[in-house]
């Protein structure tokens, strides 16, 4: 790489590109504006190119953020014939094809998701070829599609070999980072800060673009005015040279706006107009230039001038600077006229809006009908965020005297942004909205989308609270009392309000028996007796299925509880029916507004299925609110922990749940919150960290008797998890407690799953206080019913304990064979961690053996570092290290850090896994 100046940054780019990493990693340039980061990056794409790899790039611009999957078009330019996209399966390759504009589009629009797949496929195709390096500059300008479908891809890329270089403007580094850069963790990525340069390196870059040597003195001046930055530099030394000023005596512009703003005023007439066009257009090429001005003297003038830059066919700016400047200088008159001249020209229906949009006053009514009706489109096209902005547009251009359709149009576009994960924004625009609306039924649909749009953004008691004022504008109106109420209740048992959540599931049933619907009371009577069941009363004896799952009708409430429902009970074929059901509603509508607790229950089911495979696409659909604002959910880090929990990734596990319980305590989610804390308490059991494993299940008892609602029907591993924790640090009166009260639950709900977990349980006890015959003979028991129920993890754990039952009674072959079953079924599920163990970490742990967590945060303390700095360094909460360390000086008998340091260095073996 030869960059005139940036000697080392170079270096330390090739060091990157040429290092051998298994999986993807990301190298980030961030740093001002004009600093160089584009030319360092247009550098290391040629130098990539020398290395074979294979170059996808892609130039974001301001103006393009808007389109859906331009950036796309650019990575993917050329390899439309290519073997990698002749290689994709049916239907993804039309999928791409048509999505990318290669063939026609299909009648039925793609959904993102179906485009994210087709990506990830091509990618790996390429990867098989060779390296990949995928190139974005200024990807803050990046559209939202391409960003979200990256991404997805990011996320799910493993050992492929695959580099991903971006820029960065000022002001987004850290947390402001795009989400598209906070998917990888910190170790996968090396970000250089371009800063200014010294002024002999500004001097070289100045001669090796003009060709001349400039007086010493001038450049140090020149150094000075620009602050080191290359591009002022460049300009300040062009306006200097130009105006052939004497070297003594050179005016200082006073910004590099003033430089550009000057060099854009000297166009000759058909040179400005051809850089405003290129400024208007959000596709600027030679043929719209020809077609619009019907010359392309001025462009070629532009182009010679070095504002404007041709790649192929398609137009830009040398830096994006250069935009902002052109529509300064053109002025608001200027401007509208040529986004009318290009409205009349371009046959895209997305773009022409947006033409004639910028067009448009206050108010106009055929732009606004013109816009949601590419708003329409665009939506099927798998954008609803993009959807959601042009629809909020129409609604703002709208005629005053339709009030009514304008607030439909701001109801719409919330409806859209909701859809597409953001439903913070929703909620800005419906409480705008909501001001303007006049009491009655259209404000309460407003507050109906509002409460949806709050309990997206994990405010729960706020989505309760618009529900409620709903409620009272929609008297007399039971299409919309009965989704407002089905809200109420879904709502209120997510805050644990199962007492409200009981009344308005009675509400719910005489709504619908009035309206006369017997679907819809069916539905009803569904919520009704999972609420019920979960405070205590028997199951339903047969309930009628829930046969709606449509996202657009805010209607998915009654089958997230009714798969819900049979969750609890434990009748896994019939809860992965309804979940598939619902997913598929979810996806076929493109939302991810309602792909939140619905989907965690649902991987919770598919892993007590033993379908790890389907337990991952839930994941994947509960992450697409996350990767598509950013804002991790409580939901997706449990779905998420819990299935690094199925693969043995403990330490990362228990960070995520950890981080999505504190988000469910934030937001009011208190049943949320007690699934994470049973999820912890089975990640510190199989962690071998029984002592943690009961703090976190005490609590899950406390919260569910403070809630009222059953914690073995709501959480069904969690009791036999309890006892097998209590039993491994000696507390065997409170494991017999906890046995009795499983047993008390199966006997009132008599399932296969429900008495395998109480054999389970019963069985743990009974071979740890000295009765092994009569606990293997209820593990025996427990093995048989797993088997009935379809639980195959569940009846491998239990064939672990059984086992362990058999080596105390000394059936030395029986339990070699239990054992090598148990295993046989962890492979079969892909289980692997448990499967190679040779028996659970969950074993009991010698009093003085530390686990891994608890041996770092050891190790550290004994360091001499701070609670605070422990924490930063393992990326844990401080609570979490103060836990640690008063099981590590439980443990090792200790009472102060001093103590601890003796005996860390000691010798002695502070590991679990010695």
């Amino acid at each position: 790489m030869d960059v005139p100046g940036r000697v080392d940054e170079a270096r330390a780019i090739e060091t990157w590109l040429d290092a051998d990493v298994s999986g993807p990693c990301m190298g980030v340039l961030g740093g001002d504006a004009g600093v160089g980061k584009s030319t360092l990056w247009s550098a290391a794409l040629a130098a990539a190119n020398e290395r074979s790899f294979q170059v996808l790039s892609c130039r974001s611009d301001l103006s393009e953020t808007g389109l859906s999957y331009v950036g796309l078009g650019d990575l993917f330019a050329g390899l439309e014939g290519s073997a990698a996209v002749r290689g994709l399966r049916e239907p993804l390759r039309g999928v791409l094809a048509g999505t990318l504009w290669w063939e026609q589009a299909p009648g039925v629009p793609p959904h993102q998701r179906a485009v994210a797949l087709a990506v990830l496929d091509l990618i790996r195709n390429l990867s098989a070829e060779g390296p990949v390096l995928i190139a974005l500059d200024d990807l803050q300008w990046l559209d939202s599609a391409t960003e979200v479908v990256l991404t997805f891809v990011l996320r799910r890329l493993t050992v492929e070999p695959v580099k991903l270089l971006v820029t960065l403007g000022a002001g987004t580094e850290g947390d402001a980072w795009p989400t598209l850069v906070r998917v990888l963790p910190p170790e996968r990525i090396t970000s250089w800060e371009v800063g200014p340069l010294a002024p002999l390196a500004l001097a070289a870059v100045v001669e090796s673009r003009y060709g001349t040597a400039f007086p010493r003195p001038l450049l140090r001046w020149l150094h000075r005015a620009c602050g080191g930055n290359p591009l002022f530099g460049l300009e300040t030394a062009r306006a200097w040279s130009e105006r052939s000023y004497p070297s003594g005596d050179l005016p200082l512009p006073e910004s590099l706006r003033h430089l550009l703003r000057g060099r854009v005023r000297a166009l000759p007439p058909a040179a400005a107009e051809a850089v405003l066009l290129v400024a208007c257009a959000e596709t600027p090429t030679i043929a719209l230039v020809r077609t619009v001005t019907g010359s392309l003297t001025g462009l070629a003038e532009a182009i010679n001038r070095r504002l404007v830059v041709l790649e192929h066919e398609s137009l830009g700016f040398r830096d994006p600077l250069f935009r902002n400047v052109v529509f300064e200088v053109a002025g608001p008159l200027r401007r509208r006229e040529m986004h009318q001249r290009l409205a009349r020209v371009v046959t895209d229906v997305e773009e022409r809006a947006r033409h004639l949009a910028a067009t448009a006053g206050r108010t106009d009514p055929v732009v606004a009908d013109t816009l949601a009706a590419a708003a329409t489109l665009t939506a099927a096209r798998g954008d609803p965020l993009t959807a959601g902005d042009m629809t909020a547009h129409a609604a703002r251009l709208t005629s005053p005297g339709e009030r009514e359709l304008a607030l439909r149009r701001w109801r719409d576009a919330a409806g859209l942004l909701i859809s597409g994960g953001d439903g913070s924004r929703a909620l800005v625009i419906l409480e705008d909205a909501l001001r303007r609306c006049p009491p009655g039924p259209v404000r309460a649909e407003m507050l109906l989308r509002l409460g949806q749009a709050a309990f997206g953004s994990g405010d729960v008691p706020g989505s309760i609270t618009r529900l409620e004022r709903g409620r009272a504008e929609a008297a007399g109106r039971p299409d919309l009392l009965i989704p407002i109420t089905a809200g109420l209740t879904y709502y209120c048992v997510h805050r644990g309000d199962l007492a409200a959540a009981h009344g308005h599931a009675r509400e719910l049933l005489r709504l619908t028996e009035a309206a006369g619907n017997d679907d819809a009371r069916g539905e009803a009577v569904s919520v009704l007796s999972t609420i019920e069941f979960i405070r205590g009363a028997p199951p339903p004896a047969a309930m009628p299925v829930p046969h709606r799952h449509n996202p657009a009708e805010h209607s998915l409430a009654v089958p997230h509880l009714y798969g819900f429902l049979c969750r609890c009970l434990g009748d896994l074929p019939a809860a992965r029916a309804v979940f598939a059901a619902l997913r598929a509603a979810v996806v076929e509508a493109g939302t991810v507004a309602c792909a939140d607790w619905g989907m965690a229950w649902a991987a919770e089911v598919e892993c007590l299925a033993g379908d790890l495979r389907a337990a991952a696409r839930f994941a994947d659909l509960a992450a697409r609110a996350v990767e598509a604002t950013g804002v991790p959910t409580s939901a997706a880090l449990f779905t998420e922990a819990l299935l690094l929990g199925m693969h043995g990734e403990l330490g990362r596990a228990r960070l995520l749940a950890d981080e999505g319980l504190r988000i469910a305590q934030t937001s009011g989610n208190r049943l949320a919150a007690l699934s994470l804390r049973a999820l912890l308490g089975f990640i510190d059991l199989s962690d071998g960290d029984p002592m943690a494993a009961v703090q976190h299940l005490d609590a899950a008892e406390q919260t569910s008797r403070s809630l009222g609602v059953v914690l073995d029907v709501v959480c069904p591993t969690a009791g036999a998890d309890h006892v097998e924790a209590l039993v491994q640090v000696g507390q065997y009166d409170q494991a017999a407690e906890r046995v009795e009260r499983i047993q008390r639950h199966v006997r009132v709900a008599d399932r296969p799953l429900g008495r395998g977990l109480a054999g389970r349980a019963y069985g743990v006890l009974l071979t740890a206080t000295g009765s092994p015959k009569r606990g293997a003979a209820e593990l025996e028991a427990a093995v048989a019913e797993f088997s009935a129920a379809g639980a195959p993890f569940e009846l491998g754990r239990a064939l672990l304990a059984l086992s362990r039952s058999q080596s105390r009674l000394r059936r030395r072959e029986a339990a070699r064979r239990t054992m090598e079953r148990a295993s046989r079924i962890f492979t079969k599920i892909g289980a692997e961690w448990w499967a190679a163990r040779g028996e659970p970490r969950s074993r009991l742990t010698p009093p003085d053996r530390l686990t891994v967590s608890e041996a770092q945060v050891a190790s550290l303390a004994a360091e001499g570092r701070t609670n605070q700095e422990i924490a930063r360094e393992l990326a844990i909460g401080v609570k979490t290290v103060e836990s640690h360390l008063s099981s590590v000086y439980r443990k090792l008998g200790v009472r102060s850090r001093t103590e601890l340091a003796l005996r860390m260095s000691s010798g002695r073996r502070t590991s679990g896994h010695g």
